[in-house]
């Protein structure tokens, strides 16, 4: 072989005598581990990341990563790739074990990491595989240097218990796809007529149009283009809008969110390594990790939108147009009558802000359902 150096650690790793220090590290009964070791080299380049996962595929029991990052210069919180480990809370109450029931809880991950490790050159970190339990990410590199690792697993003889609850096995079962949207709101209706409810494709009457013109850009509330947006829709299932907000509205959100990012210092590659960064009594951070995260807007409870506050933000804004025209009948009438659906039954709606090198969503994860609903 060409790397020797390489090769003979490989081999100490695999070796009953370092499987038996692994054990006592790890407070494994004696022989828990075999003879089946897993062992790659890793480069996380500039930009690479990995989700939360616990890592519970098949026999895996221990979990280790040898950082081999140059040492010159040391690696810093602004180079990134973070190790990222997180607390498990039962998934009902978002808290963590309670040991005053006997009820036996289902644990995901929490929305921020609670323990973080630099990849420092020559550091060993490990853990035990648990299904539901061992929760971690790999935080986004920053820098232009590679994040080099020799990663891989020790196996046990047996799968573990609670399989049902690893985040791959829980991401693929559809679970209805909802157990992270909530629940629907009453949309409000059109008429109380019982005539005019029945009637799928109700017109646009002048107040309507009126009101949604306050909103929308006129061009999507004229006859025929509502017309040809309702056959597109009809034949491909989906219509992509563009310019569908006022200039008005564009103006005041974009100037709110750029001043925001510029006061938190994010986007424009700068690095994002303050995991609270933008959060507030309005904006909290929101998991469970290993599906999403992002920060959601919470209103107070009677808030009340005043378009002349000079101290109006992107949630501000944001929240009274979910509020105020995306729950509105005329906005139900205009989307049925688009999509040739009818009037939406019920709605449900969140205001989010992702935050470069913080946020996401796992993509297929929302279109797992169990009932049909109509996504904007």
């Amino acid at each position: 072989t060409n790397m020797p150096a390489l090769m003979k650690l490989k081999s100490a790793i695999y070796s009953q005598e370092f499987r038996n220090f692994v054990e006592g590290i790890t407070g494994l009964n004696p022989g828990t581990l075999t003879n089946e070791v897993d062992c790659a080299a890793n480069c996380h380049a500039k930009g690479c990341h990995l989700l939360c996962h616990d890592d519970v595929i098949g026999t895996r029991k221990v979990s280790y990563i040898i950082y081999l990052t140059d040492p010159s210069p040391t690696w810093t919180d602004e180079d990134g790739g973070r190790l990222e480990l997180y607390d498990a809370v039962d998934e009902k109450t978002d808290h963590g074990v309670d040991t005053t029931t006997t009820v036996t809880p289902r644990f995901v991950p929490g929305a921020l990491p609670v323990k973080t490790i630099l990849p420092e050159f020559n550091s060993m970190a490990y853990f035990v595989v648990k299904p539901g339990v061992s929760f971690h990410s790999v935080q986004e590199v920053f820098c232009d240097r590679p994040r080099l690792s020799i990663q891989g697993w020790y196996h046990a003889e047996d799968t573990p218990e609670e399989m049902e609850n690893a985040t791959l096995q829980r991401l693929k079962s559809a679970e209805k796809g909802e157990d992270t949207e909530g629940g629907f709101e009453e949309m409000a209706s059109p008429s109380s007529s019982s005539e005019d409810a029945d009637n799928l494709n109700q017109e646009l009457n002048q107040e309507d149009r009126a009101f949604l013109g306050r909103y929308i850009n006129a061009a999507y509330l004229a006859d025929e283009s509502m017309g040809e947006m309702r056959t597109r829709f009809e034949e491909e299932s989906s219509v992509k809008l563009r310019h569908f907000l006022l200039d008005e509205w564009n103006a005041k959100i974009g100037g709110a969110f750029a001043k925001e990012d510029e006061r938190d210092k994010l986007g424009r590659d700068r690095p994002a390594s303050d995991y609270s960064i933008g959060t507030s009594d309005r904006w909290k951070a929101v998991g469970p990790a290993h599906k999403q995260r992002f920060l959601q807007y919470q209103p107070t409870k009677d808030q009340i939108y005043d378009d002349s506050d000079p101290n109006n933000g992107t949630g501000e804004y944001l929240h009274h147009l979910r509020r105020t025209l995306f729950q509105s009948s005329s906005f139900g009438k205009w989307l049925g009558f688009i999509t040739s659906l009818g009037h939406p039954l019920g709605q449900r709606g969140k205001v989010r802000r992702f935050r470069p090198g913080h946020d996401y969503t796992v993509a297929h994860y929302g279109v797992l359902t169990t009932n049909s609903v109509l996504d904007a």
